[in-house]
């Protein structure tokens, strides 16, 4: 070859490349994984416990069952963009056979979580030095007019540091709904750092725990299991493993470290999310798969590829009558196979892209796999067909007993697959400065409420949440519900009624902008007249939409409807207090300038069953008979009604 002719550039390139590789050949204890789990974090983390508890429950039920029927009607498969990096010359950076490698890999460690990996819409080639040393902070500069919306983007590069320029592996941006991991060239091709950094972008935490802290608080016993470490019970309790720690001809744990009680800590040397020696890391915990698992259905579900998906529209998803015909749709096109479950019996009804089928009363899930020339890809949408979910009144809905927002009948949809969805929740709301502080009349962070998340969505991104079918069966019925709406860049709330012709919008005008000025301030309430949909069956749609900020959680709570009471007289704002009585056990008291005469009690719970009723006795209630629980108080005196929430 003509030296002369030959690149200088290019040269230099290529000896970097071959330094960079052969310098983090071996083990390094500096070469850490670069995702901080800060209390922000676990915060937005556990915000949506309630959600995924529900999704581990099937998880753990099914992967119970071995049966490859079960495997197969579960797995949902993920789209991954590839960005690899490579010199300003387009030399070097990751081959595509160890692009193919990982991807195979990954497949394997995350076969137990039903969740599988493809490359979508080939490989983008960042060619530009300043990115072959990358720094973390300059992630911005890397992303923009890169990253693909609704996969995963992955940028594969030479050399990566913190913000210290201390070398790292590899890192997960995890805030909101970023979809974002940057990797070392040589730590993707080490059979764990990769898939450790996807655990942090489906909520593992490192097996220490958060970090921040020198040593692990997670007793060795397990007692704090599940609020210490990593809040994941079936991983041992961790001090911060380190190669040091770490016997490299057997991967056993060689450390003295001991817990708060003077136990001796015997971690799991071969957890994924450990910091263990690299090579030594094969495998999640049952626990830990079921959490990923859980946490992709909750928060990462919209996950598709424009050219090669899993999904589908249909013509109506539900009804309030006993039966449904449903007609499917595949929106992919290019698709050899198609194979439709269509009620989740883990059975393939279909095998055409426009199958029909009529469901019986019940609510189904639907799963869809679909192949091409070279792969098989699947998605399941959980709850997907409501048939006959018809309530009557009066109807009331405390959110209690619900772990997602789509159970008992009810549909949440993020329309613009932004991330911005209603979601259940307890206590505050995941981001300051936003959201209430608990729900409806509420004194505890134990009681539940429905809320649209901002962080992480667009401005202008709509959330519905929609009722069950309702039927109006009086001329005297009216909707309330309570709304609490706080946050600087506050967006909108609309509510609608769906009746047989289609939707009426905006049936009260839009409730707009920060109504609370603090979170701990109380909700307010709205009352709309039901009566001109007297005999007919209606849905009640409630429209929150994203402001110009991530400081704009919108919250409901207490969805009733009830009948209407004449208001020439309304009983003043009560006090409402439990306390112990040693003589005739708990009491409620109830303080109030407008309870003279004859006041009618009546105690019941969230879906109606009354437990103890009469007429006031000295602004006292027995409540003796009551288990520990929620319940509704209701006061009627003459014309005028009240009705307040009670925690026993």
């Amino acid at each position: 070859m003509n030296i002369s002719s030959f690149n200088i550039s290019t040269l230099f390139s290529i000896l970097f490349i071959m330094i960079s590789v052969s310098s983090f050949s071996q083990e390094n204890s500096n070469d850490l994984c670069g995702t901080i789990i800060d209390q922000e974090k676990v915060d937005f983390f556990n915000s949506f416990n309630s959600q995924i508890k529900k999704y581990e429950t099937t998880f753990l039920s099914k992967s119970s069952k071995s049966g490859k029927s079960s495997i197969k009607a579960l797995t949902n498969s993920i789209p991954v963009k590839a960005h690899i990096i490579r010199s300003s010359q387009g030399t070097g950076g990751l081959s595509l056979f160890d692009l193919n490698n990982i991807i195979n890999n990954l497949n394997t460690i995350y076969a137990d979580a039903y969740l599988e990996f493809y490359l979508s819409e080939g490989i983008n080639y960042v060619d530009n030095n300043t990115f072959c040393h990358l720094n973390k902070q300059d992630e911005s500069d890397l992303t923009n007019g890169n990253n693909v919306s609704n996969v995963i983007n992955i940028y594969f590069t030479d050399y990566l540091e913190n913000a210290s320029n201390s070398s790292i592996c590899g890192y997960a941006n995890t805030v909101g709904m970023s979809d974002i991991i940057v990797i070392r060239n040589d730590c993707a091709k080490n059979g764990s750092s990769l898939a450790h950094e996807i655990g942090h972008l489906f909520s593992l935490m490192h097996t220490h725990g958060p970090d921040g802290n020198k040593n692990t608080t997670e007793l060795v016993d397990g007692s704090n299991c599940d609020t210490d470490g990593d809040g994941i019970c079936d991983t041992p309790a961790d001090p911060k493993l380190s190669s040091k720690k770490i016997k490299k001809e057997d991967c056993s744990y060689n450390g003295t470290a001991i817990d708060a009680n003077g136990h001796s800590y015997n971690p799991d040397t071969g957890n994924i999310m450990s910091y263990s020696i690299k090579k030594c890391r094969s495998h999640f915990s049952k626990q830990q798969l079921a959490r990923m698992f859980g946490f992709y259905k909750s928060v990462k579900k919209h996950y598709s590829s424009n050219s090669f998906n899993a999904d589908f529209s249909v013509d109506i998803d539900q009804t309030c009558d006993n039966s449904l015909t449903v007609n499917f749709t595949g929106t992919c096109e290019n698709i050899t196979q198609w194979e439709w479950d269509v009620d989740g019996d883990h059975i393939i009804d279909y095998t055409t892209k426009t199958p029909s089928h009529t469901f019986d009363q019940g609510v189904y899930n639907v799963s869809l796999t679909v192949s091409n020339k070279s792969q098989s890809i699947s998605k399941t949408y959980f709850n997907y067909i409501k048939v006959g979910t018809l309530k009557n009144t009066p109807f009331s809905e405390g959110f209690e007993s619900f772990t997602t927002a789509g159970d008992h009948g009810w549909t949440a949809n993020n329309n613009y697959e932004n991330g911005y969805n209603w979601l259940i929740n307890s206590g505050e709301t995941q981001t300051k400065g936003t959201g209430p502080l608990v729900d409806y009349n509420d004194e505890t962070s134990s009681g539940a409420y429905i809320y649209a998340e901002a962080s992480g969505a667009i401005q202008g991104d709509i959330a519905e949440f929609t009722s069950p079918c309702i039927e109006i069966n009086k001329s005297n019925l009216e909707l309330e519900f309570a709304y609490h709406m706080f946050g600087e860049n506050m967006g909108q709330l609309h509510v609608d009624i769906q009746t047989d012709n289609g939707y009426q919008n905006d049936v009260i005008p839009a409730i707009k902008g920060q109504v609370q000025k603090s979170s701990d301030e109380d909700f307010l309430t709205k009352t709309i007249d039901l009566s001109k949909y007297n005999g007919q069956t209606i849905k009640i749609r409630f429209r929150a939409v994203r402001g110009n900020g991530w400081d704009s959680d919108i919250a409901i709570d207490n969805i009733s409807i009830k009948e209407k009471f004449s208001k020439t007289k309304q009983l003043k704002a009560l006090n409402v207090k439990v306390y112990p009585n040693p003589i005739s056990g708990n009491m409620l008291y109830l303080k109030s300038t407008d309870l003279e005469g004859s006041t009618y009690y009546t105690i019941s719970n969230l879906t109606g069953q009354v437990f103890v009723q009469g007429t006031l006795n000295n602004n006292e209630i027995n409540l003796n008979r009551l288990n520990k629980g929620v319940y509704l108080l209701t006061l009627q005196n003459g014309s005028s009604t009240i009705v307040k929430k009670v925690i026993k």
